[in-house]
């Protein structure tokens, strides 16, 4: 009995912060609906451009996160932020009341650039609570079931004054930092106290997301369409009401979260580029119709779309949480301008609509195109499963771990003398030696080989060059990218270069790797 009390209570626990992470989807999703159809419904009858406006915010915003926590993390601390969010929340809360009211645009332009910044951080506050979950299974329970649950609340959630829209939608983004705040904590502490994923990357490039990985190209190509699902066919400036996405979204929530596939997100992923193409295809006919076919489409491959990419974002932060808030912060960054870009083609289309339908028809037509062409040209190879499992996990310690990692804390291999001489007692004279020099015990063992004769060995095995040995050493003493660019006056891609020959000949995929592979000669 009294070993499964704690199992019971860190299940109940487990529980409870799992629904807490359901309820801050629920929230957000209250909140996207406020907005979009109460709030910025109201604002384009005197202000169009203010949501196009709100929206570059907002992705500023996560660009100005994406630098922190790549350049600098410990400027993210999580009270000043959450308190700098809150405040823009309650400035957003008055200066947005005036505005709307008066119709004023200054106002209502600086009310919403404020709740895109607490619009931000709430979500910032989620995807790290998420991971403070400490369980995979937990995480992807929590992102299915409140990606289905936020739908279903926008969808029942009845219309509302624009005045009461903005205060709900405020209100929401308060509920989830501060009610997320303590699960959070650990995951921005333990980013806020480890080293500069830019230092990290050089050395362990495989622990980290390029930019240039096809998860964020793809993410902006289904921010277009998010976009234009929400312009396109707006009523009274709303967007259009979809009753039915409610049901296909909690279906592929179900199957995620019970299918035994080893491969689902790719998957999920097909399905989400179906929908996109099939809801692009039918425009055209939807322009003389009340039926929003067309939306309905787009609406449910965008949010399962969503629902993949939170699980990417967490699967990566699990594996090297370093890497959450620069993965998440960018994709978050493009997704906000694809979305203007395609409510920009949205709000186009709607105009034409009546007055040259053939113009139309090719402006849907030509962003299909582009969501086709790309995905054609760059993603026949690309698979969502490879990108979460090719990240190189970390320890505890801040270095990549590969699968062969043995676990041992990196700084025992740090502390050797950093000369690159032997350890000073391995040196020292024997104080029992007699007058003539010979010693009073038998001789000791001859001393450990330094880490540099060590990696001059192995480099002379794996065809290193003088050079590369040099670095290799300097790696194995638990040096850094930023260390070796200003010790050899290089650039980061010439550090990068030499790293990744190193690495190939060697056989390893991260520094840890490296690090025991001169330990244990593994």
């Amino acid at each position: 009995m009294i070993s499964l009390r704690p199992s019971e209570d860190s299940g109940a626990k487990g529980a409870g912060a799992t629904a807490l992470c359901v309820a801050g989807f629920m929230m957000l999703g209250v909140a996207g609906y406020a907005l979009n159809a109460s709030v910025y419904a109201h604002v384009s009858t005197y202000c169009g451009i203010a949501r196009e406006i709100a929206t570059l915010v907002n992705a500023a915003a996560f660009l100005a996160l994406f630098l922190a926590a790549t350049l600098r993390p410990r400027l993210i601390d999580q009270r000043q932020l959450t308190t700098i969010a809150a405040g823009c929340a309650l400035t957003a809360a008055l200066v947005l009341e005036f505005g709307l009211a008066g119709a004023v645009p200054w106002a209502t332009i600086a009310g919403l650039a404020c709740a895109s910044v607490a619009s931000a951080w709430a979500a910032t506050t989620l995807v790290c609570a998420i991971l403070g979950l400490r369980s995979l299974r937990r995480a992807t329970v929590a992102i299915a079931i409140g990606t289905a649950m936020g739908e279903a609340a926008a969808v029942a959630h009845p219309p509302i004054p624009f005045n009461i829209g903005a205060v709900e939608t405020l209100a929401c983004y308060a509920v989830v930092m501060l009610g997320l705040y303590r699960l959070a904590s650990p995951v921005f502490a333990r980013i806020a106290a480890g080293d500069a994923p830019i230092d990290l990357e050089v050395a362990n490039p495989e622990s980290f997301l390029s930019p240039s990985n096809g998860l964020f190209l793809c993410a902006l190509l289904f921010s277009i369409a998010t976009g234009y699902g929400l312009t396109f066919g707006e009523v009274d400036r709303a967007p259009a009401s979809i009753g039915t996405s409610v049901i296909v979204i909690a279906g592929a929530a179900l199957w995620l979260l019970f299918s035994r596939s080893r491969d689902k997100e790719d998957t999920l992923f097909s399905f989400c580029v179906l929908m996109v193409i099939g809801g692009f295809i039918v425009t055209p006919f939807m322009f003389l119709s009340d039926l929003a076919s067309a939306n309905a489409l787009l609406r449910i491959g965008v949010r399962c779309f969503d629902m993949l990419v939170w699980l990417v974002v967490v699967a990566v932060g699990s594996r090297n949480p370093l890497a959450l808030l620069p993965t998440f912060a960018l994709i978050r960054s493009l997704n906000a301008f694809g979305t203007d870009l395609g409510a920009v083609a949205g709000h186009t289309t709607n105009e034409l609509i009546g007055v040259d339908g053939t113009m139309a028809a090719l402006i849907a037509e030509g962003v299909l195109f582009l969501f086709v062409a790309l995905l054609w040209t760059r993603f026949r190879s690309f698979s969502f499963t490879d990108a979460i499992r090719g990240v190189v996990a970390v320890g505890r310690d801040g270095q990549a771990r590969g699968p062969r990692a043995s676990g041992t804390d990196y700084a025992v291999v740090a502390l050797a003398d950093p000369e690159g001489g032997t350890p000073a007692a391995a040196t020292l004279e024997d104080e029992a030696a007699g007058p003539s020099g010979t010693a009073a015990e038998p001789p000791t063992a001859p001393p450990e080989p330094s880490i540099e004769e060590r990696c001059a060995a192995i480099g002379a095995t794996c065809g290193l060059t003088e050079r590369e040995v040099e670095i290799f050493a300097l790696l194995a003493r638990g040096r850094n990218g930023q260390f070796l660019m200003d010790y050899y006056v290089v650039s980061r891609n010439t550090v990068k270069s030499h790293i990744k020959h190193i690495y190939a000949k060697l056989g390893v995929h991260s520094q840890q790797e490296l690090i025991d592979r001169v330990e244990y000669g593994s």
